[in-house]
């Protein structure tokens, strides 16, 4: 299979820059998730003593607190009611995994914060950084925040991972629609490397994402938003996985396998609109690669 090798020709070392943009019910199992896999690649890379070497810095962004109505499909206790998702994921899993993660209990609503959010973490040149932008939202708005940080002239390099799904379809009269949908989702891939847009982000795959202009930032709770548009967990979960998937190949052999990648959690299956690296892909950033800066 095809895939984009992220790793620049010369470099031992990489630093993955991580923030993930929300914190509910995909972002919760893909944070556990993700902090599961940092932990696993710091001990084996360290103990195989591995040619490739690396460091992560990892951000969780959200204002949401944890209610009573997110116990049922979320990642928390009774105890985190009340609580920022954020800082609740953050103490359950540092301890778990012994990591150390930064919590921010805010909105993420422009492109200055977000810079903030990437600032310079004072990494020795022997590492390539890479930044990775995570959003895990379901509202357009930010994603068309976070188009305009990817485009911006000032962003080199920045890889965009973007879940999303689909909520039960309630007001349909149809008890088979209701039955059979909210089950479908996707993840897309944006990649942009020294200025060149090597893979397109969600919002140039589905371009109405940019064209809704009644999306709004976030100013009321996944578990309110569930009441009106119901999330399954199974498509949450899957919707997480399968970015945990991307993560996972960009620690283990520094590669990115798939560009868009739409699923069904129902059937278990991808389908629909699916798209793999192509040679083009390749060619290009091994081109860019090779070109001194």
């Amino acid at each position: 299979m095809e895939s984009l090798h992220i790793l620049e020709p010369g470099r031992e070392k990489i630093y993955f820059d991580i923030v993930q943009v929300g914190a509910g019910a995909n972002g919760g199992q893909f944070f556990r998730s993700l902090c599961q896999d940092i932990a696993t690649h710091f001990r084996s890379f360290n103990e195989d003593n591995q040619d490739v070497t690396f460091g992560v810095n990892m951000l969780l962004c959200d204002a949401d607190r944890y209610e009573d109505h997110n116990l049922s499909n979320q990642l928390c206790t009774q105890e985190d009611i009340g609580e920022f998702k954020v800082d609740a994921l953050k103490e359950r899993y540092e301890e778990v995994y012994g990591l150390s993660i930064g919590s921010i209990p805010r909105y993420v609503k422009t492109k200055e914060m977000i810079d903030q959010l990437f600032s310079d973490k004072g990494i020795s040149d022997k590492y390539q950084t890479v930044k990775i932008l995570v959003g895990m939202i379901d509202n357009n708005k930010t994603r068309q925040l976070f188009h305009d940080y990817f485009y911006s002239d000032d962003i080199e390099n920045l890889i965009w991972i973007d879940a999303g799904v689909t909520g039960v379809n309630i007001s349909s009269n149809d008890s088979k629609v209701i039955r059979e949908s909210g089950f479908s989702g996707q993840v897309v891939i944006g990649f942009k490397y020294r200025g060149r847009v090597i893979l397109k982000p969600v919002t140039d795959v589905y371009p109405e994402m940019l064209e809704d202009a009644k999306s709004s930032f976030p100013d009321e709770s996944c578990g309110e938003l569930i009441i009106n548009n119901p999330q399954r967990s199974a498509t949450n979960r899957m919707a997480a996985t399968i970015a945990n998937n991307v993560m996972n190949n960009l620690f283990h052999s520094q590669r990115i396998y798939s560009h868009i990648i739409n699923f069904n959690a129902q059937t278990c299956m991808s389908g629909g609109r699916t798209g793999f690296i192509t040679e083009e892909d390749i060619s290009m950033l091994e081109n860019l690669k090779s070109t001194e800066e």
